[in-house]
């Protein structure tokens, strides 16, 4: 990913899990359709998007303009899998992720992937009752994801005041979990976007821990690093 890379050294960590933490309209989704494109098309690293917030139609009509071929990848090396809450759902007492991971399990071997995002991991989160319960399911979606070695990314909302009582305080304890930690800032300053990127943590790696800024344009999210604008043309 263009400036993403030499500012973690390489990229997200092989084989392990990455939180994404962005509000909306940071960016969060166009990243991770991002790994996974470059992962499929040049990495010949075949991966899988859990939708939970929006559905493949919509997600697939957002990511059109940038030209990424989305639907000439699918199924074989890009599959999206809708997950979103049926609405009106009744919270149940029992209600976990067993049977998503099962349905995941399966398409993992069908397709041999070795890259998932699961995208607003939040909405889902919502419907269970507790801190508690919502740490166990959390805790079983990273040794589910470590235990099939895939290169994992999990969005989360920095602001999530929409998702009934979920909020970074709530999830907090996922950036200790995971191996890497990415934030995207968006503000709008004397009327101008501005679009910032940050790696809080990487696990055995090296990496810039300054803010980058970047830009979502034609060929997606490109982050400006230092190095990048010092190199010749």
């Amino acid at each position: 990913m263009a400036g993403f890379d030499d500012i973690t050294g390489g990229g997200l960590p092989r084989g392990r899990t990455t939180l994404l933490v962005g509000g909306a309209g940071a960016g969060k989704t166009v990243l991770a359709l991002q790994f996974l494109m470059q992962g499929a098309r040049h990495g010949k690293e075949p991966g899988i998007f859990v939708a939970f917030e929006e559905r493949a139609e919509r997600i697939l009509a957002n990511a059109s303009s940038f030209g990424w071929e989305l639907e000439a990848l699918m199924p074989k090396k890009l599959f999206i899998m809708n997950a979103q809450p049926l609405p009106g759902l009744v919270q149940s007492g029992d209600f976990d992720l067993g049977g998503m991971l099962a349905a995941l399990k399966l398409q993992t071997r069908a397709m041999r992937a070795q890259r998932i995002v699961l995208d607003a991991l939040d909405v889902i989160m919502a419907l269970l009752p507790d801190l508690e319960a919502r740490r166990r399911e959390i805790y079983r979606l990273h040794e589910w994801l470590l235990a099939h070695q895939l290169t994992g990314l999990i969005t989360l909302k920095a602001d999530a005041q929409e998702a009934r009582d979920i909020s970074p305080q709530a999830l907090g304890f996922m950036q200790f979990m995971v191996d890497c930690n990415v934030i995207l800032n968006h503000e709008v300053v004397h009327g101008i976007s501005q679009r910032t990127l940050r790696v809080q943590k990487y696990r055995g790696s090296s990496f810039d821990e300054n803010e980058s800024p970047f830009v979502i344009g034609k060929r997606g999210l490109e982050v400006r690093t230092r190095l990048r604008e010092a190199s010749p043309p």
